[in-house]
């Protein structure tokens, strides 16, 4: 057999590295450092936090978000739990798939929407208004924690249903045999699998909460929160130096809970998938039945809300069915314009993040030709972005990028929602990586591949299912953003998320709608495209029965 040459053996260079280290530096590094240098541009450089800090509107508007957020935060996580545990272990094939899709709807939209729906709901003159004729106060904390719920729970759905799928059958058939109670199963075997994951459940959702000012943009009222004093100031007032140190102080807390979920309790996450028996649980009584069906209607009717009312002439004073709002949209030249550049912006992010994502994740996992220290670095550099909030992106991108030729592009756009979405994606890429046979690179070049052979040949035919979810993670998420783009945009680079903004501090809310609709309708196509593609979920595990 001919001996193969070191130089044929040869993995990805260092190069490879370094040139992602210093794609991560350009895009989030370097504009956070002047973000955080104009923070402390005073004299001496803590004056301004200061006199921030010291200011009451902030005290009562950080007591404001911190407990706002908790709430909704909890009542996300608890309901996604009771949701996600009947989804996985009470529903089958088809019937499962469906309310997995059903229950990630509401985050095809952007927060904004969510806000809007609340009074349509429960405003003066909302639907629950007119049935029941109780006004709820709903502009305030409780409108913000009303439409943070539906804001967050898909999210909290996602990664609970994904834990409940790793507990294994055996544990339970083991504690069966020893006439373990089902009160004592549930807190001996489910939650020292499921704790952690509740627990990023809330890290996530608190972070999503706390950084939105979409929901609080239409339902907040006078109640002060941190996003909205930061949008008071920079784009009511255009005080770049106050905004910078109100969107470190959003951020602060976001990096805080992003350190405890992945050092402390991240770690600790029990997981029992290898060679795995899937649990059954007993029969799906009628008590189980009730609330889920109620908790379905829950996420239901928003859904309902934001595909009726756009065809709706003049809630509620007349509710005859129009297309009007399409119509005025579209002869204004608005709605084809804004529909292109948020379908082109999507799918450059999606493009060029899915490969940003894949080349570091690989360059992390299987790349031995970089040092291990230069590879950590890297991955830390890339995690990093898991704890900056949209609006301290966007703030830092504005001023760093300033005059640049990319400033006031559509460019500048995909780059920030690519940084903005990176982290998740990024884990999803290394989970993937190192899941892959070690040994696929090394049969590639002992048949004389090289390394570009190796990674088009045998690494992208075997990762396709990962690169597709990446893709529309990032295609979905880029259409529905609004925090991170809403100091970078222009008339011409105008997007459909933005152009719902603009129709809220307008009041016409039929129109905003409309807008929503358009966006929901173009990312469901994307996920259904995505469900098509990955096929049924295979439900390969054994099932085990427990009563």
């Amino acid at each position: 057999m001919k001996k193969i040459r070191h130089s044929e053996a040869k993995p990805l260079p260092v190069a490879a590295v370094i040139a992602l280290a210093a794609i991560i530096c350009l895009n989030l590094i370097f504009p956070l450092m002047t973000l955080l240098l104009k923070a402390v541009d005073h004299t001496p450089f803590y004056k301004g936090f200061a006199d921030v800090l010291l200011s009451g509107s902030t005290i009562q508007a950080l007591f404001n978000s911190v407990k706002v957020s908790l709430t909704a935060s909890l009542l996300s996580v608890s309901a996604a739990f009771f949701y996600a545990y009947i989804v996985e272990y009470k529903l089958k094939g088809g019937v499962r798939r469906f309310f997995r899709f059903f229950s990630v709807m509401p985050m095809l939209v952007p927060s904004i929407t969510h806000g809007i729906v609340i009074v349509y709901l429960f405003g003066k003159m909302g639907i629950f208004t007119r049935l029941f004729g109780v006004q709820l106060p709903i502009y305030g904390s409780l409108g913000i924690v009303m439409g943070s719920f539906f804001y967050a729970f898909p999210m909290a759905f996602l990664l609970l249903s994904q834990a409940f799928s790793s507990l294994d059958g055996r544990l339970f058939e083991n504690a069966l045999v020893l006439g373990v109670k089902p009160v004592r199963r549930l807190f001996e075997i489910v939650f020292p699998v499921v704790k952690y994951a509740v627990f990023s459940a809330c890290a996530v959702c608190f972070t999503m909460i706390f950084t939105d000012y979409g929901i609080p943009l239409s339902v907040g009222g006078t109640y002060p929160i941190l996003p909205i004093l930061f949008y008071k100031n920079v784009v009511g007032m255009l005080d770049f130096s106050k905004g910078a140190i109100y969107s470190t102080l959003i951020l602060v807390p976001s990096a805080i809970v992003y350190l405890l979920d992945i050092f402390v309790f991240s770690k600790k996450q029990i997981s029992s998938r290898h060679n795995s028996i899937r649990v059954r649980t007993g029969p799906f009584v009628l008590a189980q039945k009730f609330f889920f069906v109620l908790a379905s209607l829950l996420l239901a009717i928003p859904m309902f809300v934001i595909a009726v009312s756009p065809f709706i002439k003049a809630w509620p004073y007349d509710i005859s069915l129009t297309l009007e709002h399409f119509h005025s949209i579209f002869m204004s030249g608005k709605l084809s314009h804004l529909t292109w550049n948020s379908i082109v912006i999507a799918l450059l992010t999606g493009l060029l993040g899915m490969a940003l994502t894949c080349a570091a994740g690989y360059c992390y996992t299987r790349n031995k030709g970089a040092p291990r220290r230069l590879r950590n670095i890297n991955h830390g550099l890339y995690m990093t972005s898991l704890a900056v909030p949209g609006l301290a992106l966007g703030l830092s991108f504005a001023m760093f990028f300033k005059g640049t030729f990319i400033y006031n592009t559509l460019a500048i756009l995909v780059f920030v929602n690519i940084t903005h979405f990176l982290g998740s994606p990024y884990l999803m890429a290394v989970s993937h990586f190192k899941l892959l046979n070690p040994n696929l690179e090394a049969v590639c070049r002992s048949l004389g591949g090289g390394a570009l052979r190796v990674i088009f040949n045998v690494i992208i035919p075997n990762s396709r299912r990962m690169m597709l979810d990446v893709f529309v993670y990032f295609f979905t998420n880029a259409m529905i953003t609004i925090s991170a783009v809403s100091l970078l945009y222009n008339t011409a680079t105008m997007t459909l998320a933005l152009q719902i903004t603009a129709f809220n501090d307008q009041g016409d809310w039929e129109s905003a709608i409309a807008v929503s609709l358009v966006i929901l309708a173009i990312n469901t196509a994307v996920k259904l495209f995505q469900t098509m593609r990955r096929g049924p979920v295979r439900e390969s595990m054994p099932e085990i029965s427990v009563s």
